[in-house]
Parts: C-alpha cells; structure tokens; sequence
C-alpha cells in the first residue's frame, strides 16, 4: 500500500578526486566518516536511513518538513566537519509523496523524482519539488526558491525544481518567482559567442550549437559535444535543449548556476551558458544568450 513520506537522497561529490589524490584508504575512511555523518542526521531527525549505494545515502521521513530539517543539518555539519576536512561536497534531493514501502525498502515515483532532484543538484545545493514545498510549514518555505520548470525522465509534465536554502548568504530566502521565464511570452534572443551575434526569431526559430561544423554556432571548446545544445523558439517562448554527453550548465542573472543533462530550460534574461563546464571555468568559450520581451 502506498503510504506518502519524503524520500531524501545524499550524494558525495568529489569523492572520485580523493581516492585519486589520497589514496583508496584515506580516501575510504573519510567516506565513511563523511556517510556516518549524514546518518546521524537523519536519525536525529526523526528519519530512517534505507541503504547506502556508493557513496549515496538513502533515506525516508514521515514529512516533508523533517526530511529538509535533516538536509538543512546534513549540508552545514558536511560542510563544517567531515566534508570540509576531506575536501568533498553535498548534493542532495528529496520528493514527498506516495511511497512502497516493503522488506525495509522504498519505491515508486516519489523515490525516483528524488533521485533525478539530487543528480539536477550541484554540489552544495538541496533542491525539491513544488509538491513538497506546498505541504512545508510557512518557516521552511520561507527559505525556498523556485529555480525553473523542466522535463523529467519517467515524468509527463514539467518538474518545478525548488531550492532550499540552507546557508544564510545564499541569497533571498523566499520563493523567487521565476515563473515568468515559464509564462510570458518572448519576441526573441541574440545568442553571442566569441564576438560574434546570431538571432533566434520568427525568421530563425532554431539555432543548433556544437562543435559540428553545420552547427549555426560552432564552438570549439574540448568539453562540448559536436551537437550539443539547440536554442529554440516555441510557443513565445525561448528554450534552450540540452542534448550533449557532458551537460549544459546555464547561470542565471542571480548568479545561480544550473546543470541540464538531457533537459530543457525556458529562459529569460540574460543568461552564460558553458558548454559542458561550469560557466566560471570556461573561459573565452562561454555563450552569452539575452531574451527580448
């Protein structure tokens, strides 16, 4: 039967680069330290840890609110104590809904939206769904904001991707409405790369990038794929497609940066997009993309 519960996953990022730097048994033990952390977090946090897949921890709470308690918790201690000393980061999604549970474990939708949130997350960062910011106290939701609206495998509809925000200086702690990137429409974008300009419009409601030499902007940074993302106009709107091997990763006018593997993003504004790294390490290679209104 299904019973609704939050689902929470936690992910060790960077831990790769520490077996690689300090070898597999210091490596080892500062996963493991690094993983007891993030139990104790759940647990004191009135939620139960499911399993551990890797360096991933798998957990599930009788409410939304508790499982963003323990996020929150999880992120600073990381941060402050185990994480910080070895170098290695947390990403982390959640989801509360309808869940399966049977011989100690979780499934159905709700475990695999949360799994998708926290592979969309960057390091640092707890992001959810608006399903579960709706059933949040007005004190938590006071710390959330929506980033965008996205297309999610094994999923009909848009995701509306929130971010809870756990650190005093990540900004506005408030529901950013940046509904209207999904709601009003665009006349067009000027796509600028390397001093040169190219439109997307009426007349040209598509432009491809890659590194393919019939792309309408050819890029030559090594991280890109030869066709790796489209910018197109539909429906008065202005979307950018990822389609790449190494992702699209797009910062946004207030300096968030968001990851798209395989994803769409409706956009607004002026937004840096790097092709397959972080928009900070990219260099002369980046695409600057600005939507008229």
């Amino acid at each position: 039967m299904d019973h609704p519960r939050a689902i929470l996953f936690a992910d060790i990022a960077g831990s790769t680069g520490l077996y690689e730097q300090s070898g597999d048994t210091v490596a080892l033990e500062a996963v493991v330290n690094c993983l007891d952390c993030l139990r104790t977090a759940t647990t004191d946090n009135g939620g139960r840890v499911i399993k551990t897949i890797g360096d991933e921890l798998m957990s599930v709470f009788d409410t939304a609110a508790q499982a963003i308690l323990a996020a929150n918790a999880m992120q600073s201690t990381f941060e402050s104590t185990a994480g910080g000393k070895a170098g290695i980061r947390l990403r982390i999604g959640c989801h509360f809904g309808p869940v399966i549970e049977a011989d100690g474990d979780c499934f159905g939708d709700t475990v695999n939206l949360a799994s998708r949130l926290t592979a969309l997350a960057t390091p640092d960062q707890i992001l959810t769904s608006r399903e579960t910011y709706e059933v949040l106290p007005s004190y938590l939701q006071a710390t959330c904001r929506k980033l965008y609206s996205t297309t999610v495998k094994g999923r009909k509809g848009k995701v509306t991707i929130i971010e809870a925000l756990w650190k005093q200086d990540q900004g506005q702690t408030i529901l950013s409405d940046n509904s209207a990137a999904d709601e009003a429409p665009s006349k067009d974008a000027k796509i600028s790369y390397k001093g040169k300009v190219w439109a997307v419009d009426q007349l040209h409601p598509e432009a491809s990038i890659g590194r393919d030499d019939k792309s309408t902007v050819v890029v030559t940074a090594a991280t890109a794929s030869r066709h790796h993302a489209r910018v197109v106009l539909r429906q008065e709107k202005i979307v950018l497609v990822d389609q790449s091997s190494n992702g699209t990763f797009v910062q946004l006018q207030n300096g968030q940066e968001l990851l798209l593997r395989r994803e769409e993003l409706v956009l607004a504004g002026r937004v840096q997009v790097g092709l397959g790294a972080s928009v900070n390490a990219s260099g002369e290679e980046r695409v600057v993309i600005e939507v008229e209104r």
